[in-house]
């Protein structure tokens, strides 16, 4: 409580007398934060918007990524069955399950995922005036 004696401080020579608790409320501003970090509060506000963008771009690439990382292992496991089913002759070479087509169609979604995935992030990252005026 303020104005309430303390007991005596020992092993100081030097101090004679009690201290007292006084409380001091002191206001604390994000202006005044802000200016002692010398940066204003727009400044501060558009570093963390441009850190929250900047997770969510490598969020959406670390996604973008693992998922064409399951497709590619899910086409290994059908070329290694496919190679398994000539080899014991259960089907002909022409009746593979990975074809030629196959892989074109997987390269081709490939292309325009990676195009897709490069237009969201850039217009996420990078907003530009709204369009309406």
């Amino acid at each position: 409580m303020p104005g309430e004696a303390l007991p005596p401080i020992e092993g100081c020579a030097n101090v004679v007398g009690t201290a007292t608790a006084i409380a001091t409320a002191e206001v604390v501003s994000l202006n005044k934060e802000a200016e002692r970090e010398g940066l204003s509060v727009a400044d501060q506000i558009a570093l963390q918007d441009a850190s929250l963008r900047r997770s969510m771009a490598d969020r959406i690439v670390r996604a973008f990524i693992q998922a064409n990382a399951v497709i590619l292992v899910a086409l290994g496991a059908l070329v290694a069955l496919d190679e398994f089913n000539i080899w014991f002759r259960l089907v002909s070479p022409g009746d593979r399950i990975i074809t030629p087509q196959v892989f074109m169609t997987l390269l081709g979604a490939t292309a325009v995922q990676v195009g897709t995935i490069a237009v969201i992030i850039a217009r996420y990252l990078f907003p530009g005036r709204s369009r309406d005026g």
